[in-house]
């Protein structure tokens, strides 16, 4: 059986889902993950999980003295670009391994080994698990030097890692949803040459082979099981992992852990988790999947009533300028006029007059928008990013452009 390590950098505090995914790692003993963080974990770690200590200063001086170049990131977002290069900075600890991976610590993994199979590891130097575009939550590199240095085959990398600015050099420079199969990358406009080409390149070359095949679940599906490890959709379908990257962002699901140890057997639905599923849990699952949202959202519009009717408090705190939403570049501009009110214009929409709701002031909208807005990060009473906020809970982050 070959060896596989999985890697992730994470610092600050653990998050609320972080002991999910020591569950499911735990149920994969034949996996050693590799967790460099600046802090320490009280709880019990399964043998095959290690917490290594580590900062962003370490960090700095490692990637300086391998790379060849001075790296010097501030910001822990930012080692997302250098997921693809931890083959080469962490090798000292790679010795061991046949395959090398990234992981983000917002997954639920099922059976791991179900799906990274021998007859696959002995087939494909890069393993990703979607069939369209290369997703760093979880992936696969052979533990060789063309493979670990593969990085340095994009014209921009020493840029994007020297750059305090971050690309998704590791995925698709953000160009997902602009991606309908794995070789339209080619036909847009990237600013920088990202990880998606270089691998799709190589293999054009005959220099490598990557396997493409879509193993994880991610949004907000709801009916997915997890027991003693398998993880299963509508217990038909067996997968890989369970992404929590919108799930976590969901404006309704519940963040906070109230149970003391996950067990052996739980569910997921579309905006909570629970053990069991019995008649009571399932009635009240019905009502957090089906009437959470349109509840809110009802209460929302007698809000944009009540507060245009009756107060009409403008807003004023949202900087003014260009800002963008990463996944899709698409823009929108805010304007103030000359007493403060602000401005917003989508690209085929008239420009319009935004107020702050009467009972919530982290949340405005536009009279003639059936959108709902929140205000996010602020700076010094300035505001520099919002969220536009869609029926089921998801939201789409606006931030300024620097």
């Amino acid at each position: 059986m070959k060896k596989i390590a999985l890697v992730n950098c994470y610092f600050g505090e653990f998050p609320w889902y972080f002991p999910f995914f020591i569950k499911s790692c735990a149920t994969n003993p034949t996996i050693d993950f590799l967790i460099f963080s600046d802090r320490l974990y009280t709880e019990s770690l399964p043998d095959n999980v290690k917490i290594i200590p580590f900062n962003l200063d370490k960090f700095n001086a490692l990637a300086t003295e391998k790379l060849g170049f001075e790296v010097s990131i501030e910001k822990a977002y930012k080692l997302c670009d250098f997921k693809p290069a931890y083959g080469l900075l962490f090798s000292e600890y790679l010795q061991q391994y046949d395959f090398w991976g990234i992981t983000d610590i917002d997954v639920i993994y099922g059976r791991i080994r179900e799906f990274m199979t021998d007859e696959i590891l002995d087939t494909y130097d890069i393993i990703c698990v979607r069939h369209d575009f290369i997703t760093a939550c979880c992936m696969l590199f052979k533990n060789n030097d063309y493979v670990n240095t593969l990085f340095k085959k994009s014209k921009d990398y020493q840029m994007v890692f020297t750059s305090t600015k971050n690309f998704a050099f590791d995925e698709t420079n953000f160009e997902q949803i602009e991606i309908v199969d794995r070789y339209d990358i080619f036909n847009i406009d990237c600013e920088i040459e990202s990880m998606q080409h270089v691998i799709l390149k190589e293999e054009e070359n005959r220099n490598l082979k990557s396997h493409f095949d879509l193993l994880i679940c991610d949004g907000n599906p709801g009916e997915l099981k997890w027991e003693n490890g398998l993880l299963s959709f509508r217990n038909k379908l067996e997968i890989l992992l369970f992404h929590m990257q919108y799930y976590k962002k969901n404006i309704f699901t519940n963040k906070i852990l109230t149970w003391d140890e996950i067990p052996d057997s739980f569910y997921i639905d579309r905006y909570n988790y629970r053990k069991n599923n019995s008649l009571l849990t399932r009635f009240t699952v019905f009502y957090t999947n089906y009437l959470t949202s349109p509840v809110w959202h009802i209460k929302k519009r007698i809000g944009v009533f009540l507060s245009f009717y009756l107060f009409k408090n403008k807003l004023k705190h949202l900087e003014e300028g260009e800002y963008i939403y990463y996944l899709s570049k698409e823009k929108v501009i805010i304007r103030k006029d000359h007493d403060g009110s602000t401005y917003i214009k989508f690209k085929n929409d008239e420009e319009q007059l935004l107020y702050h709701m009467a009972i919530n002031k982290n949340y405005f909208f536009a009279k003639e928008l059936h959108y709902i807005f929140k205000l996010e990060i602020v700076t010094n009473n300035i505001l520099k990013a919002f969220t536009v906020i869609s029926p089921n809970g998801t939201g789409r982050v606006y931030t300024k452009s620097e």
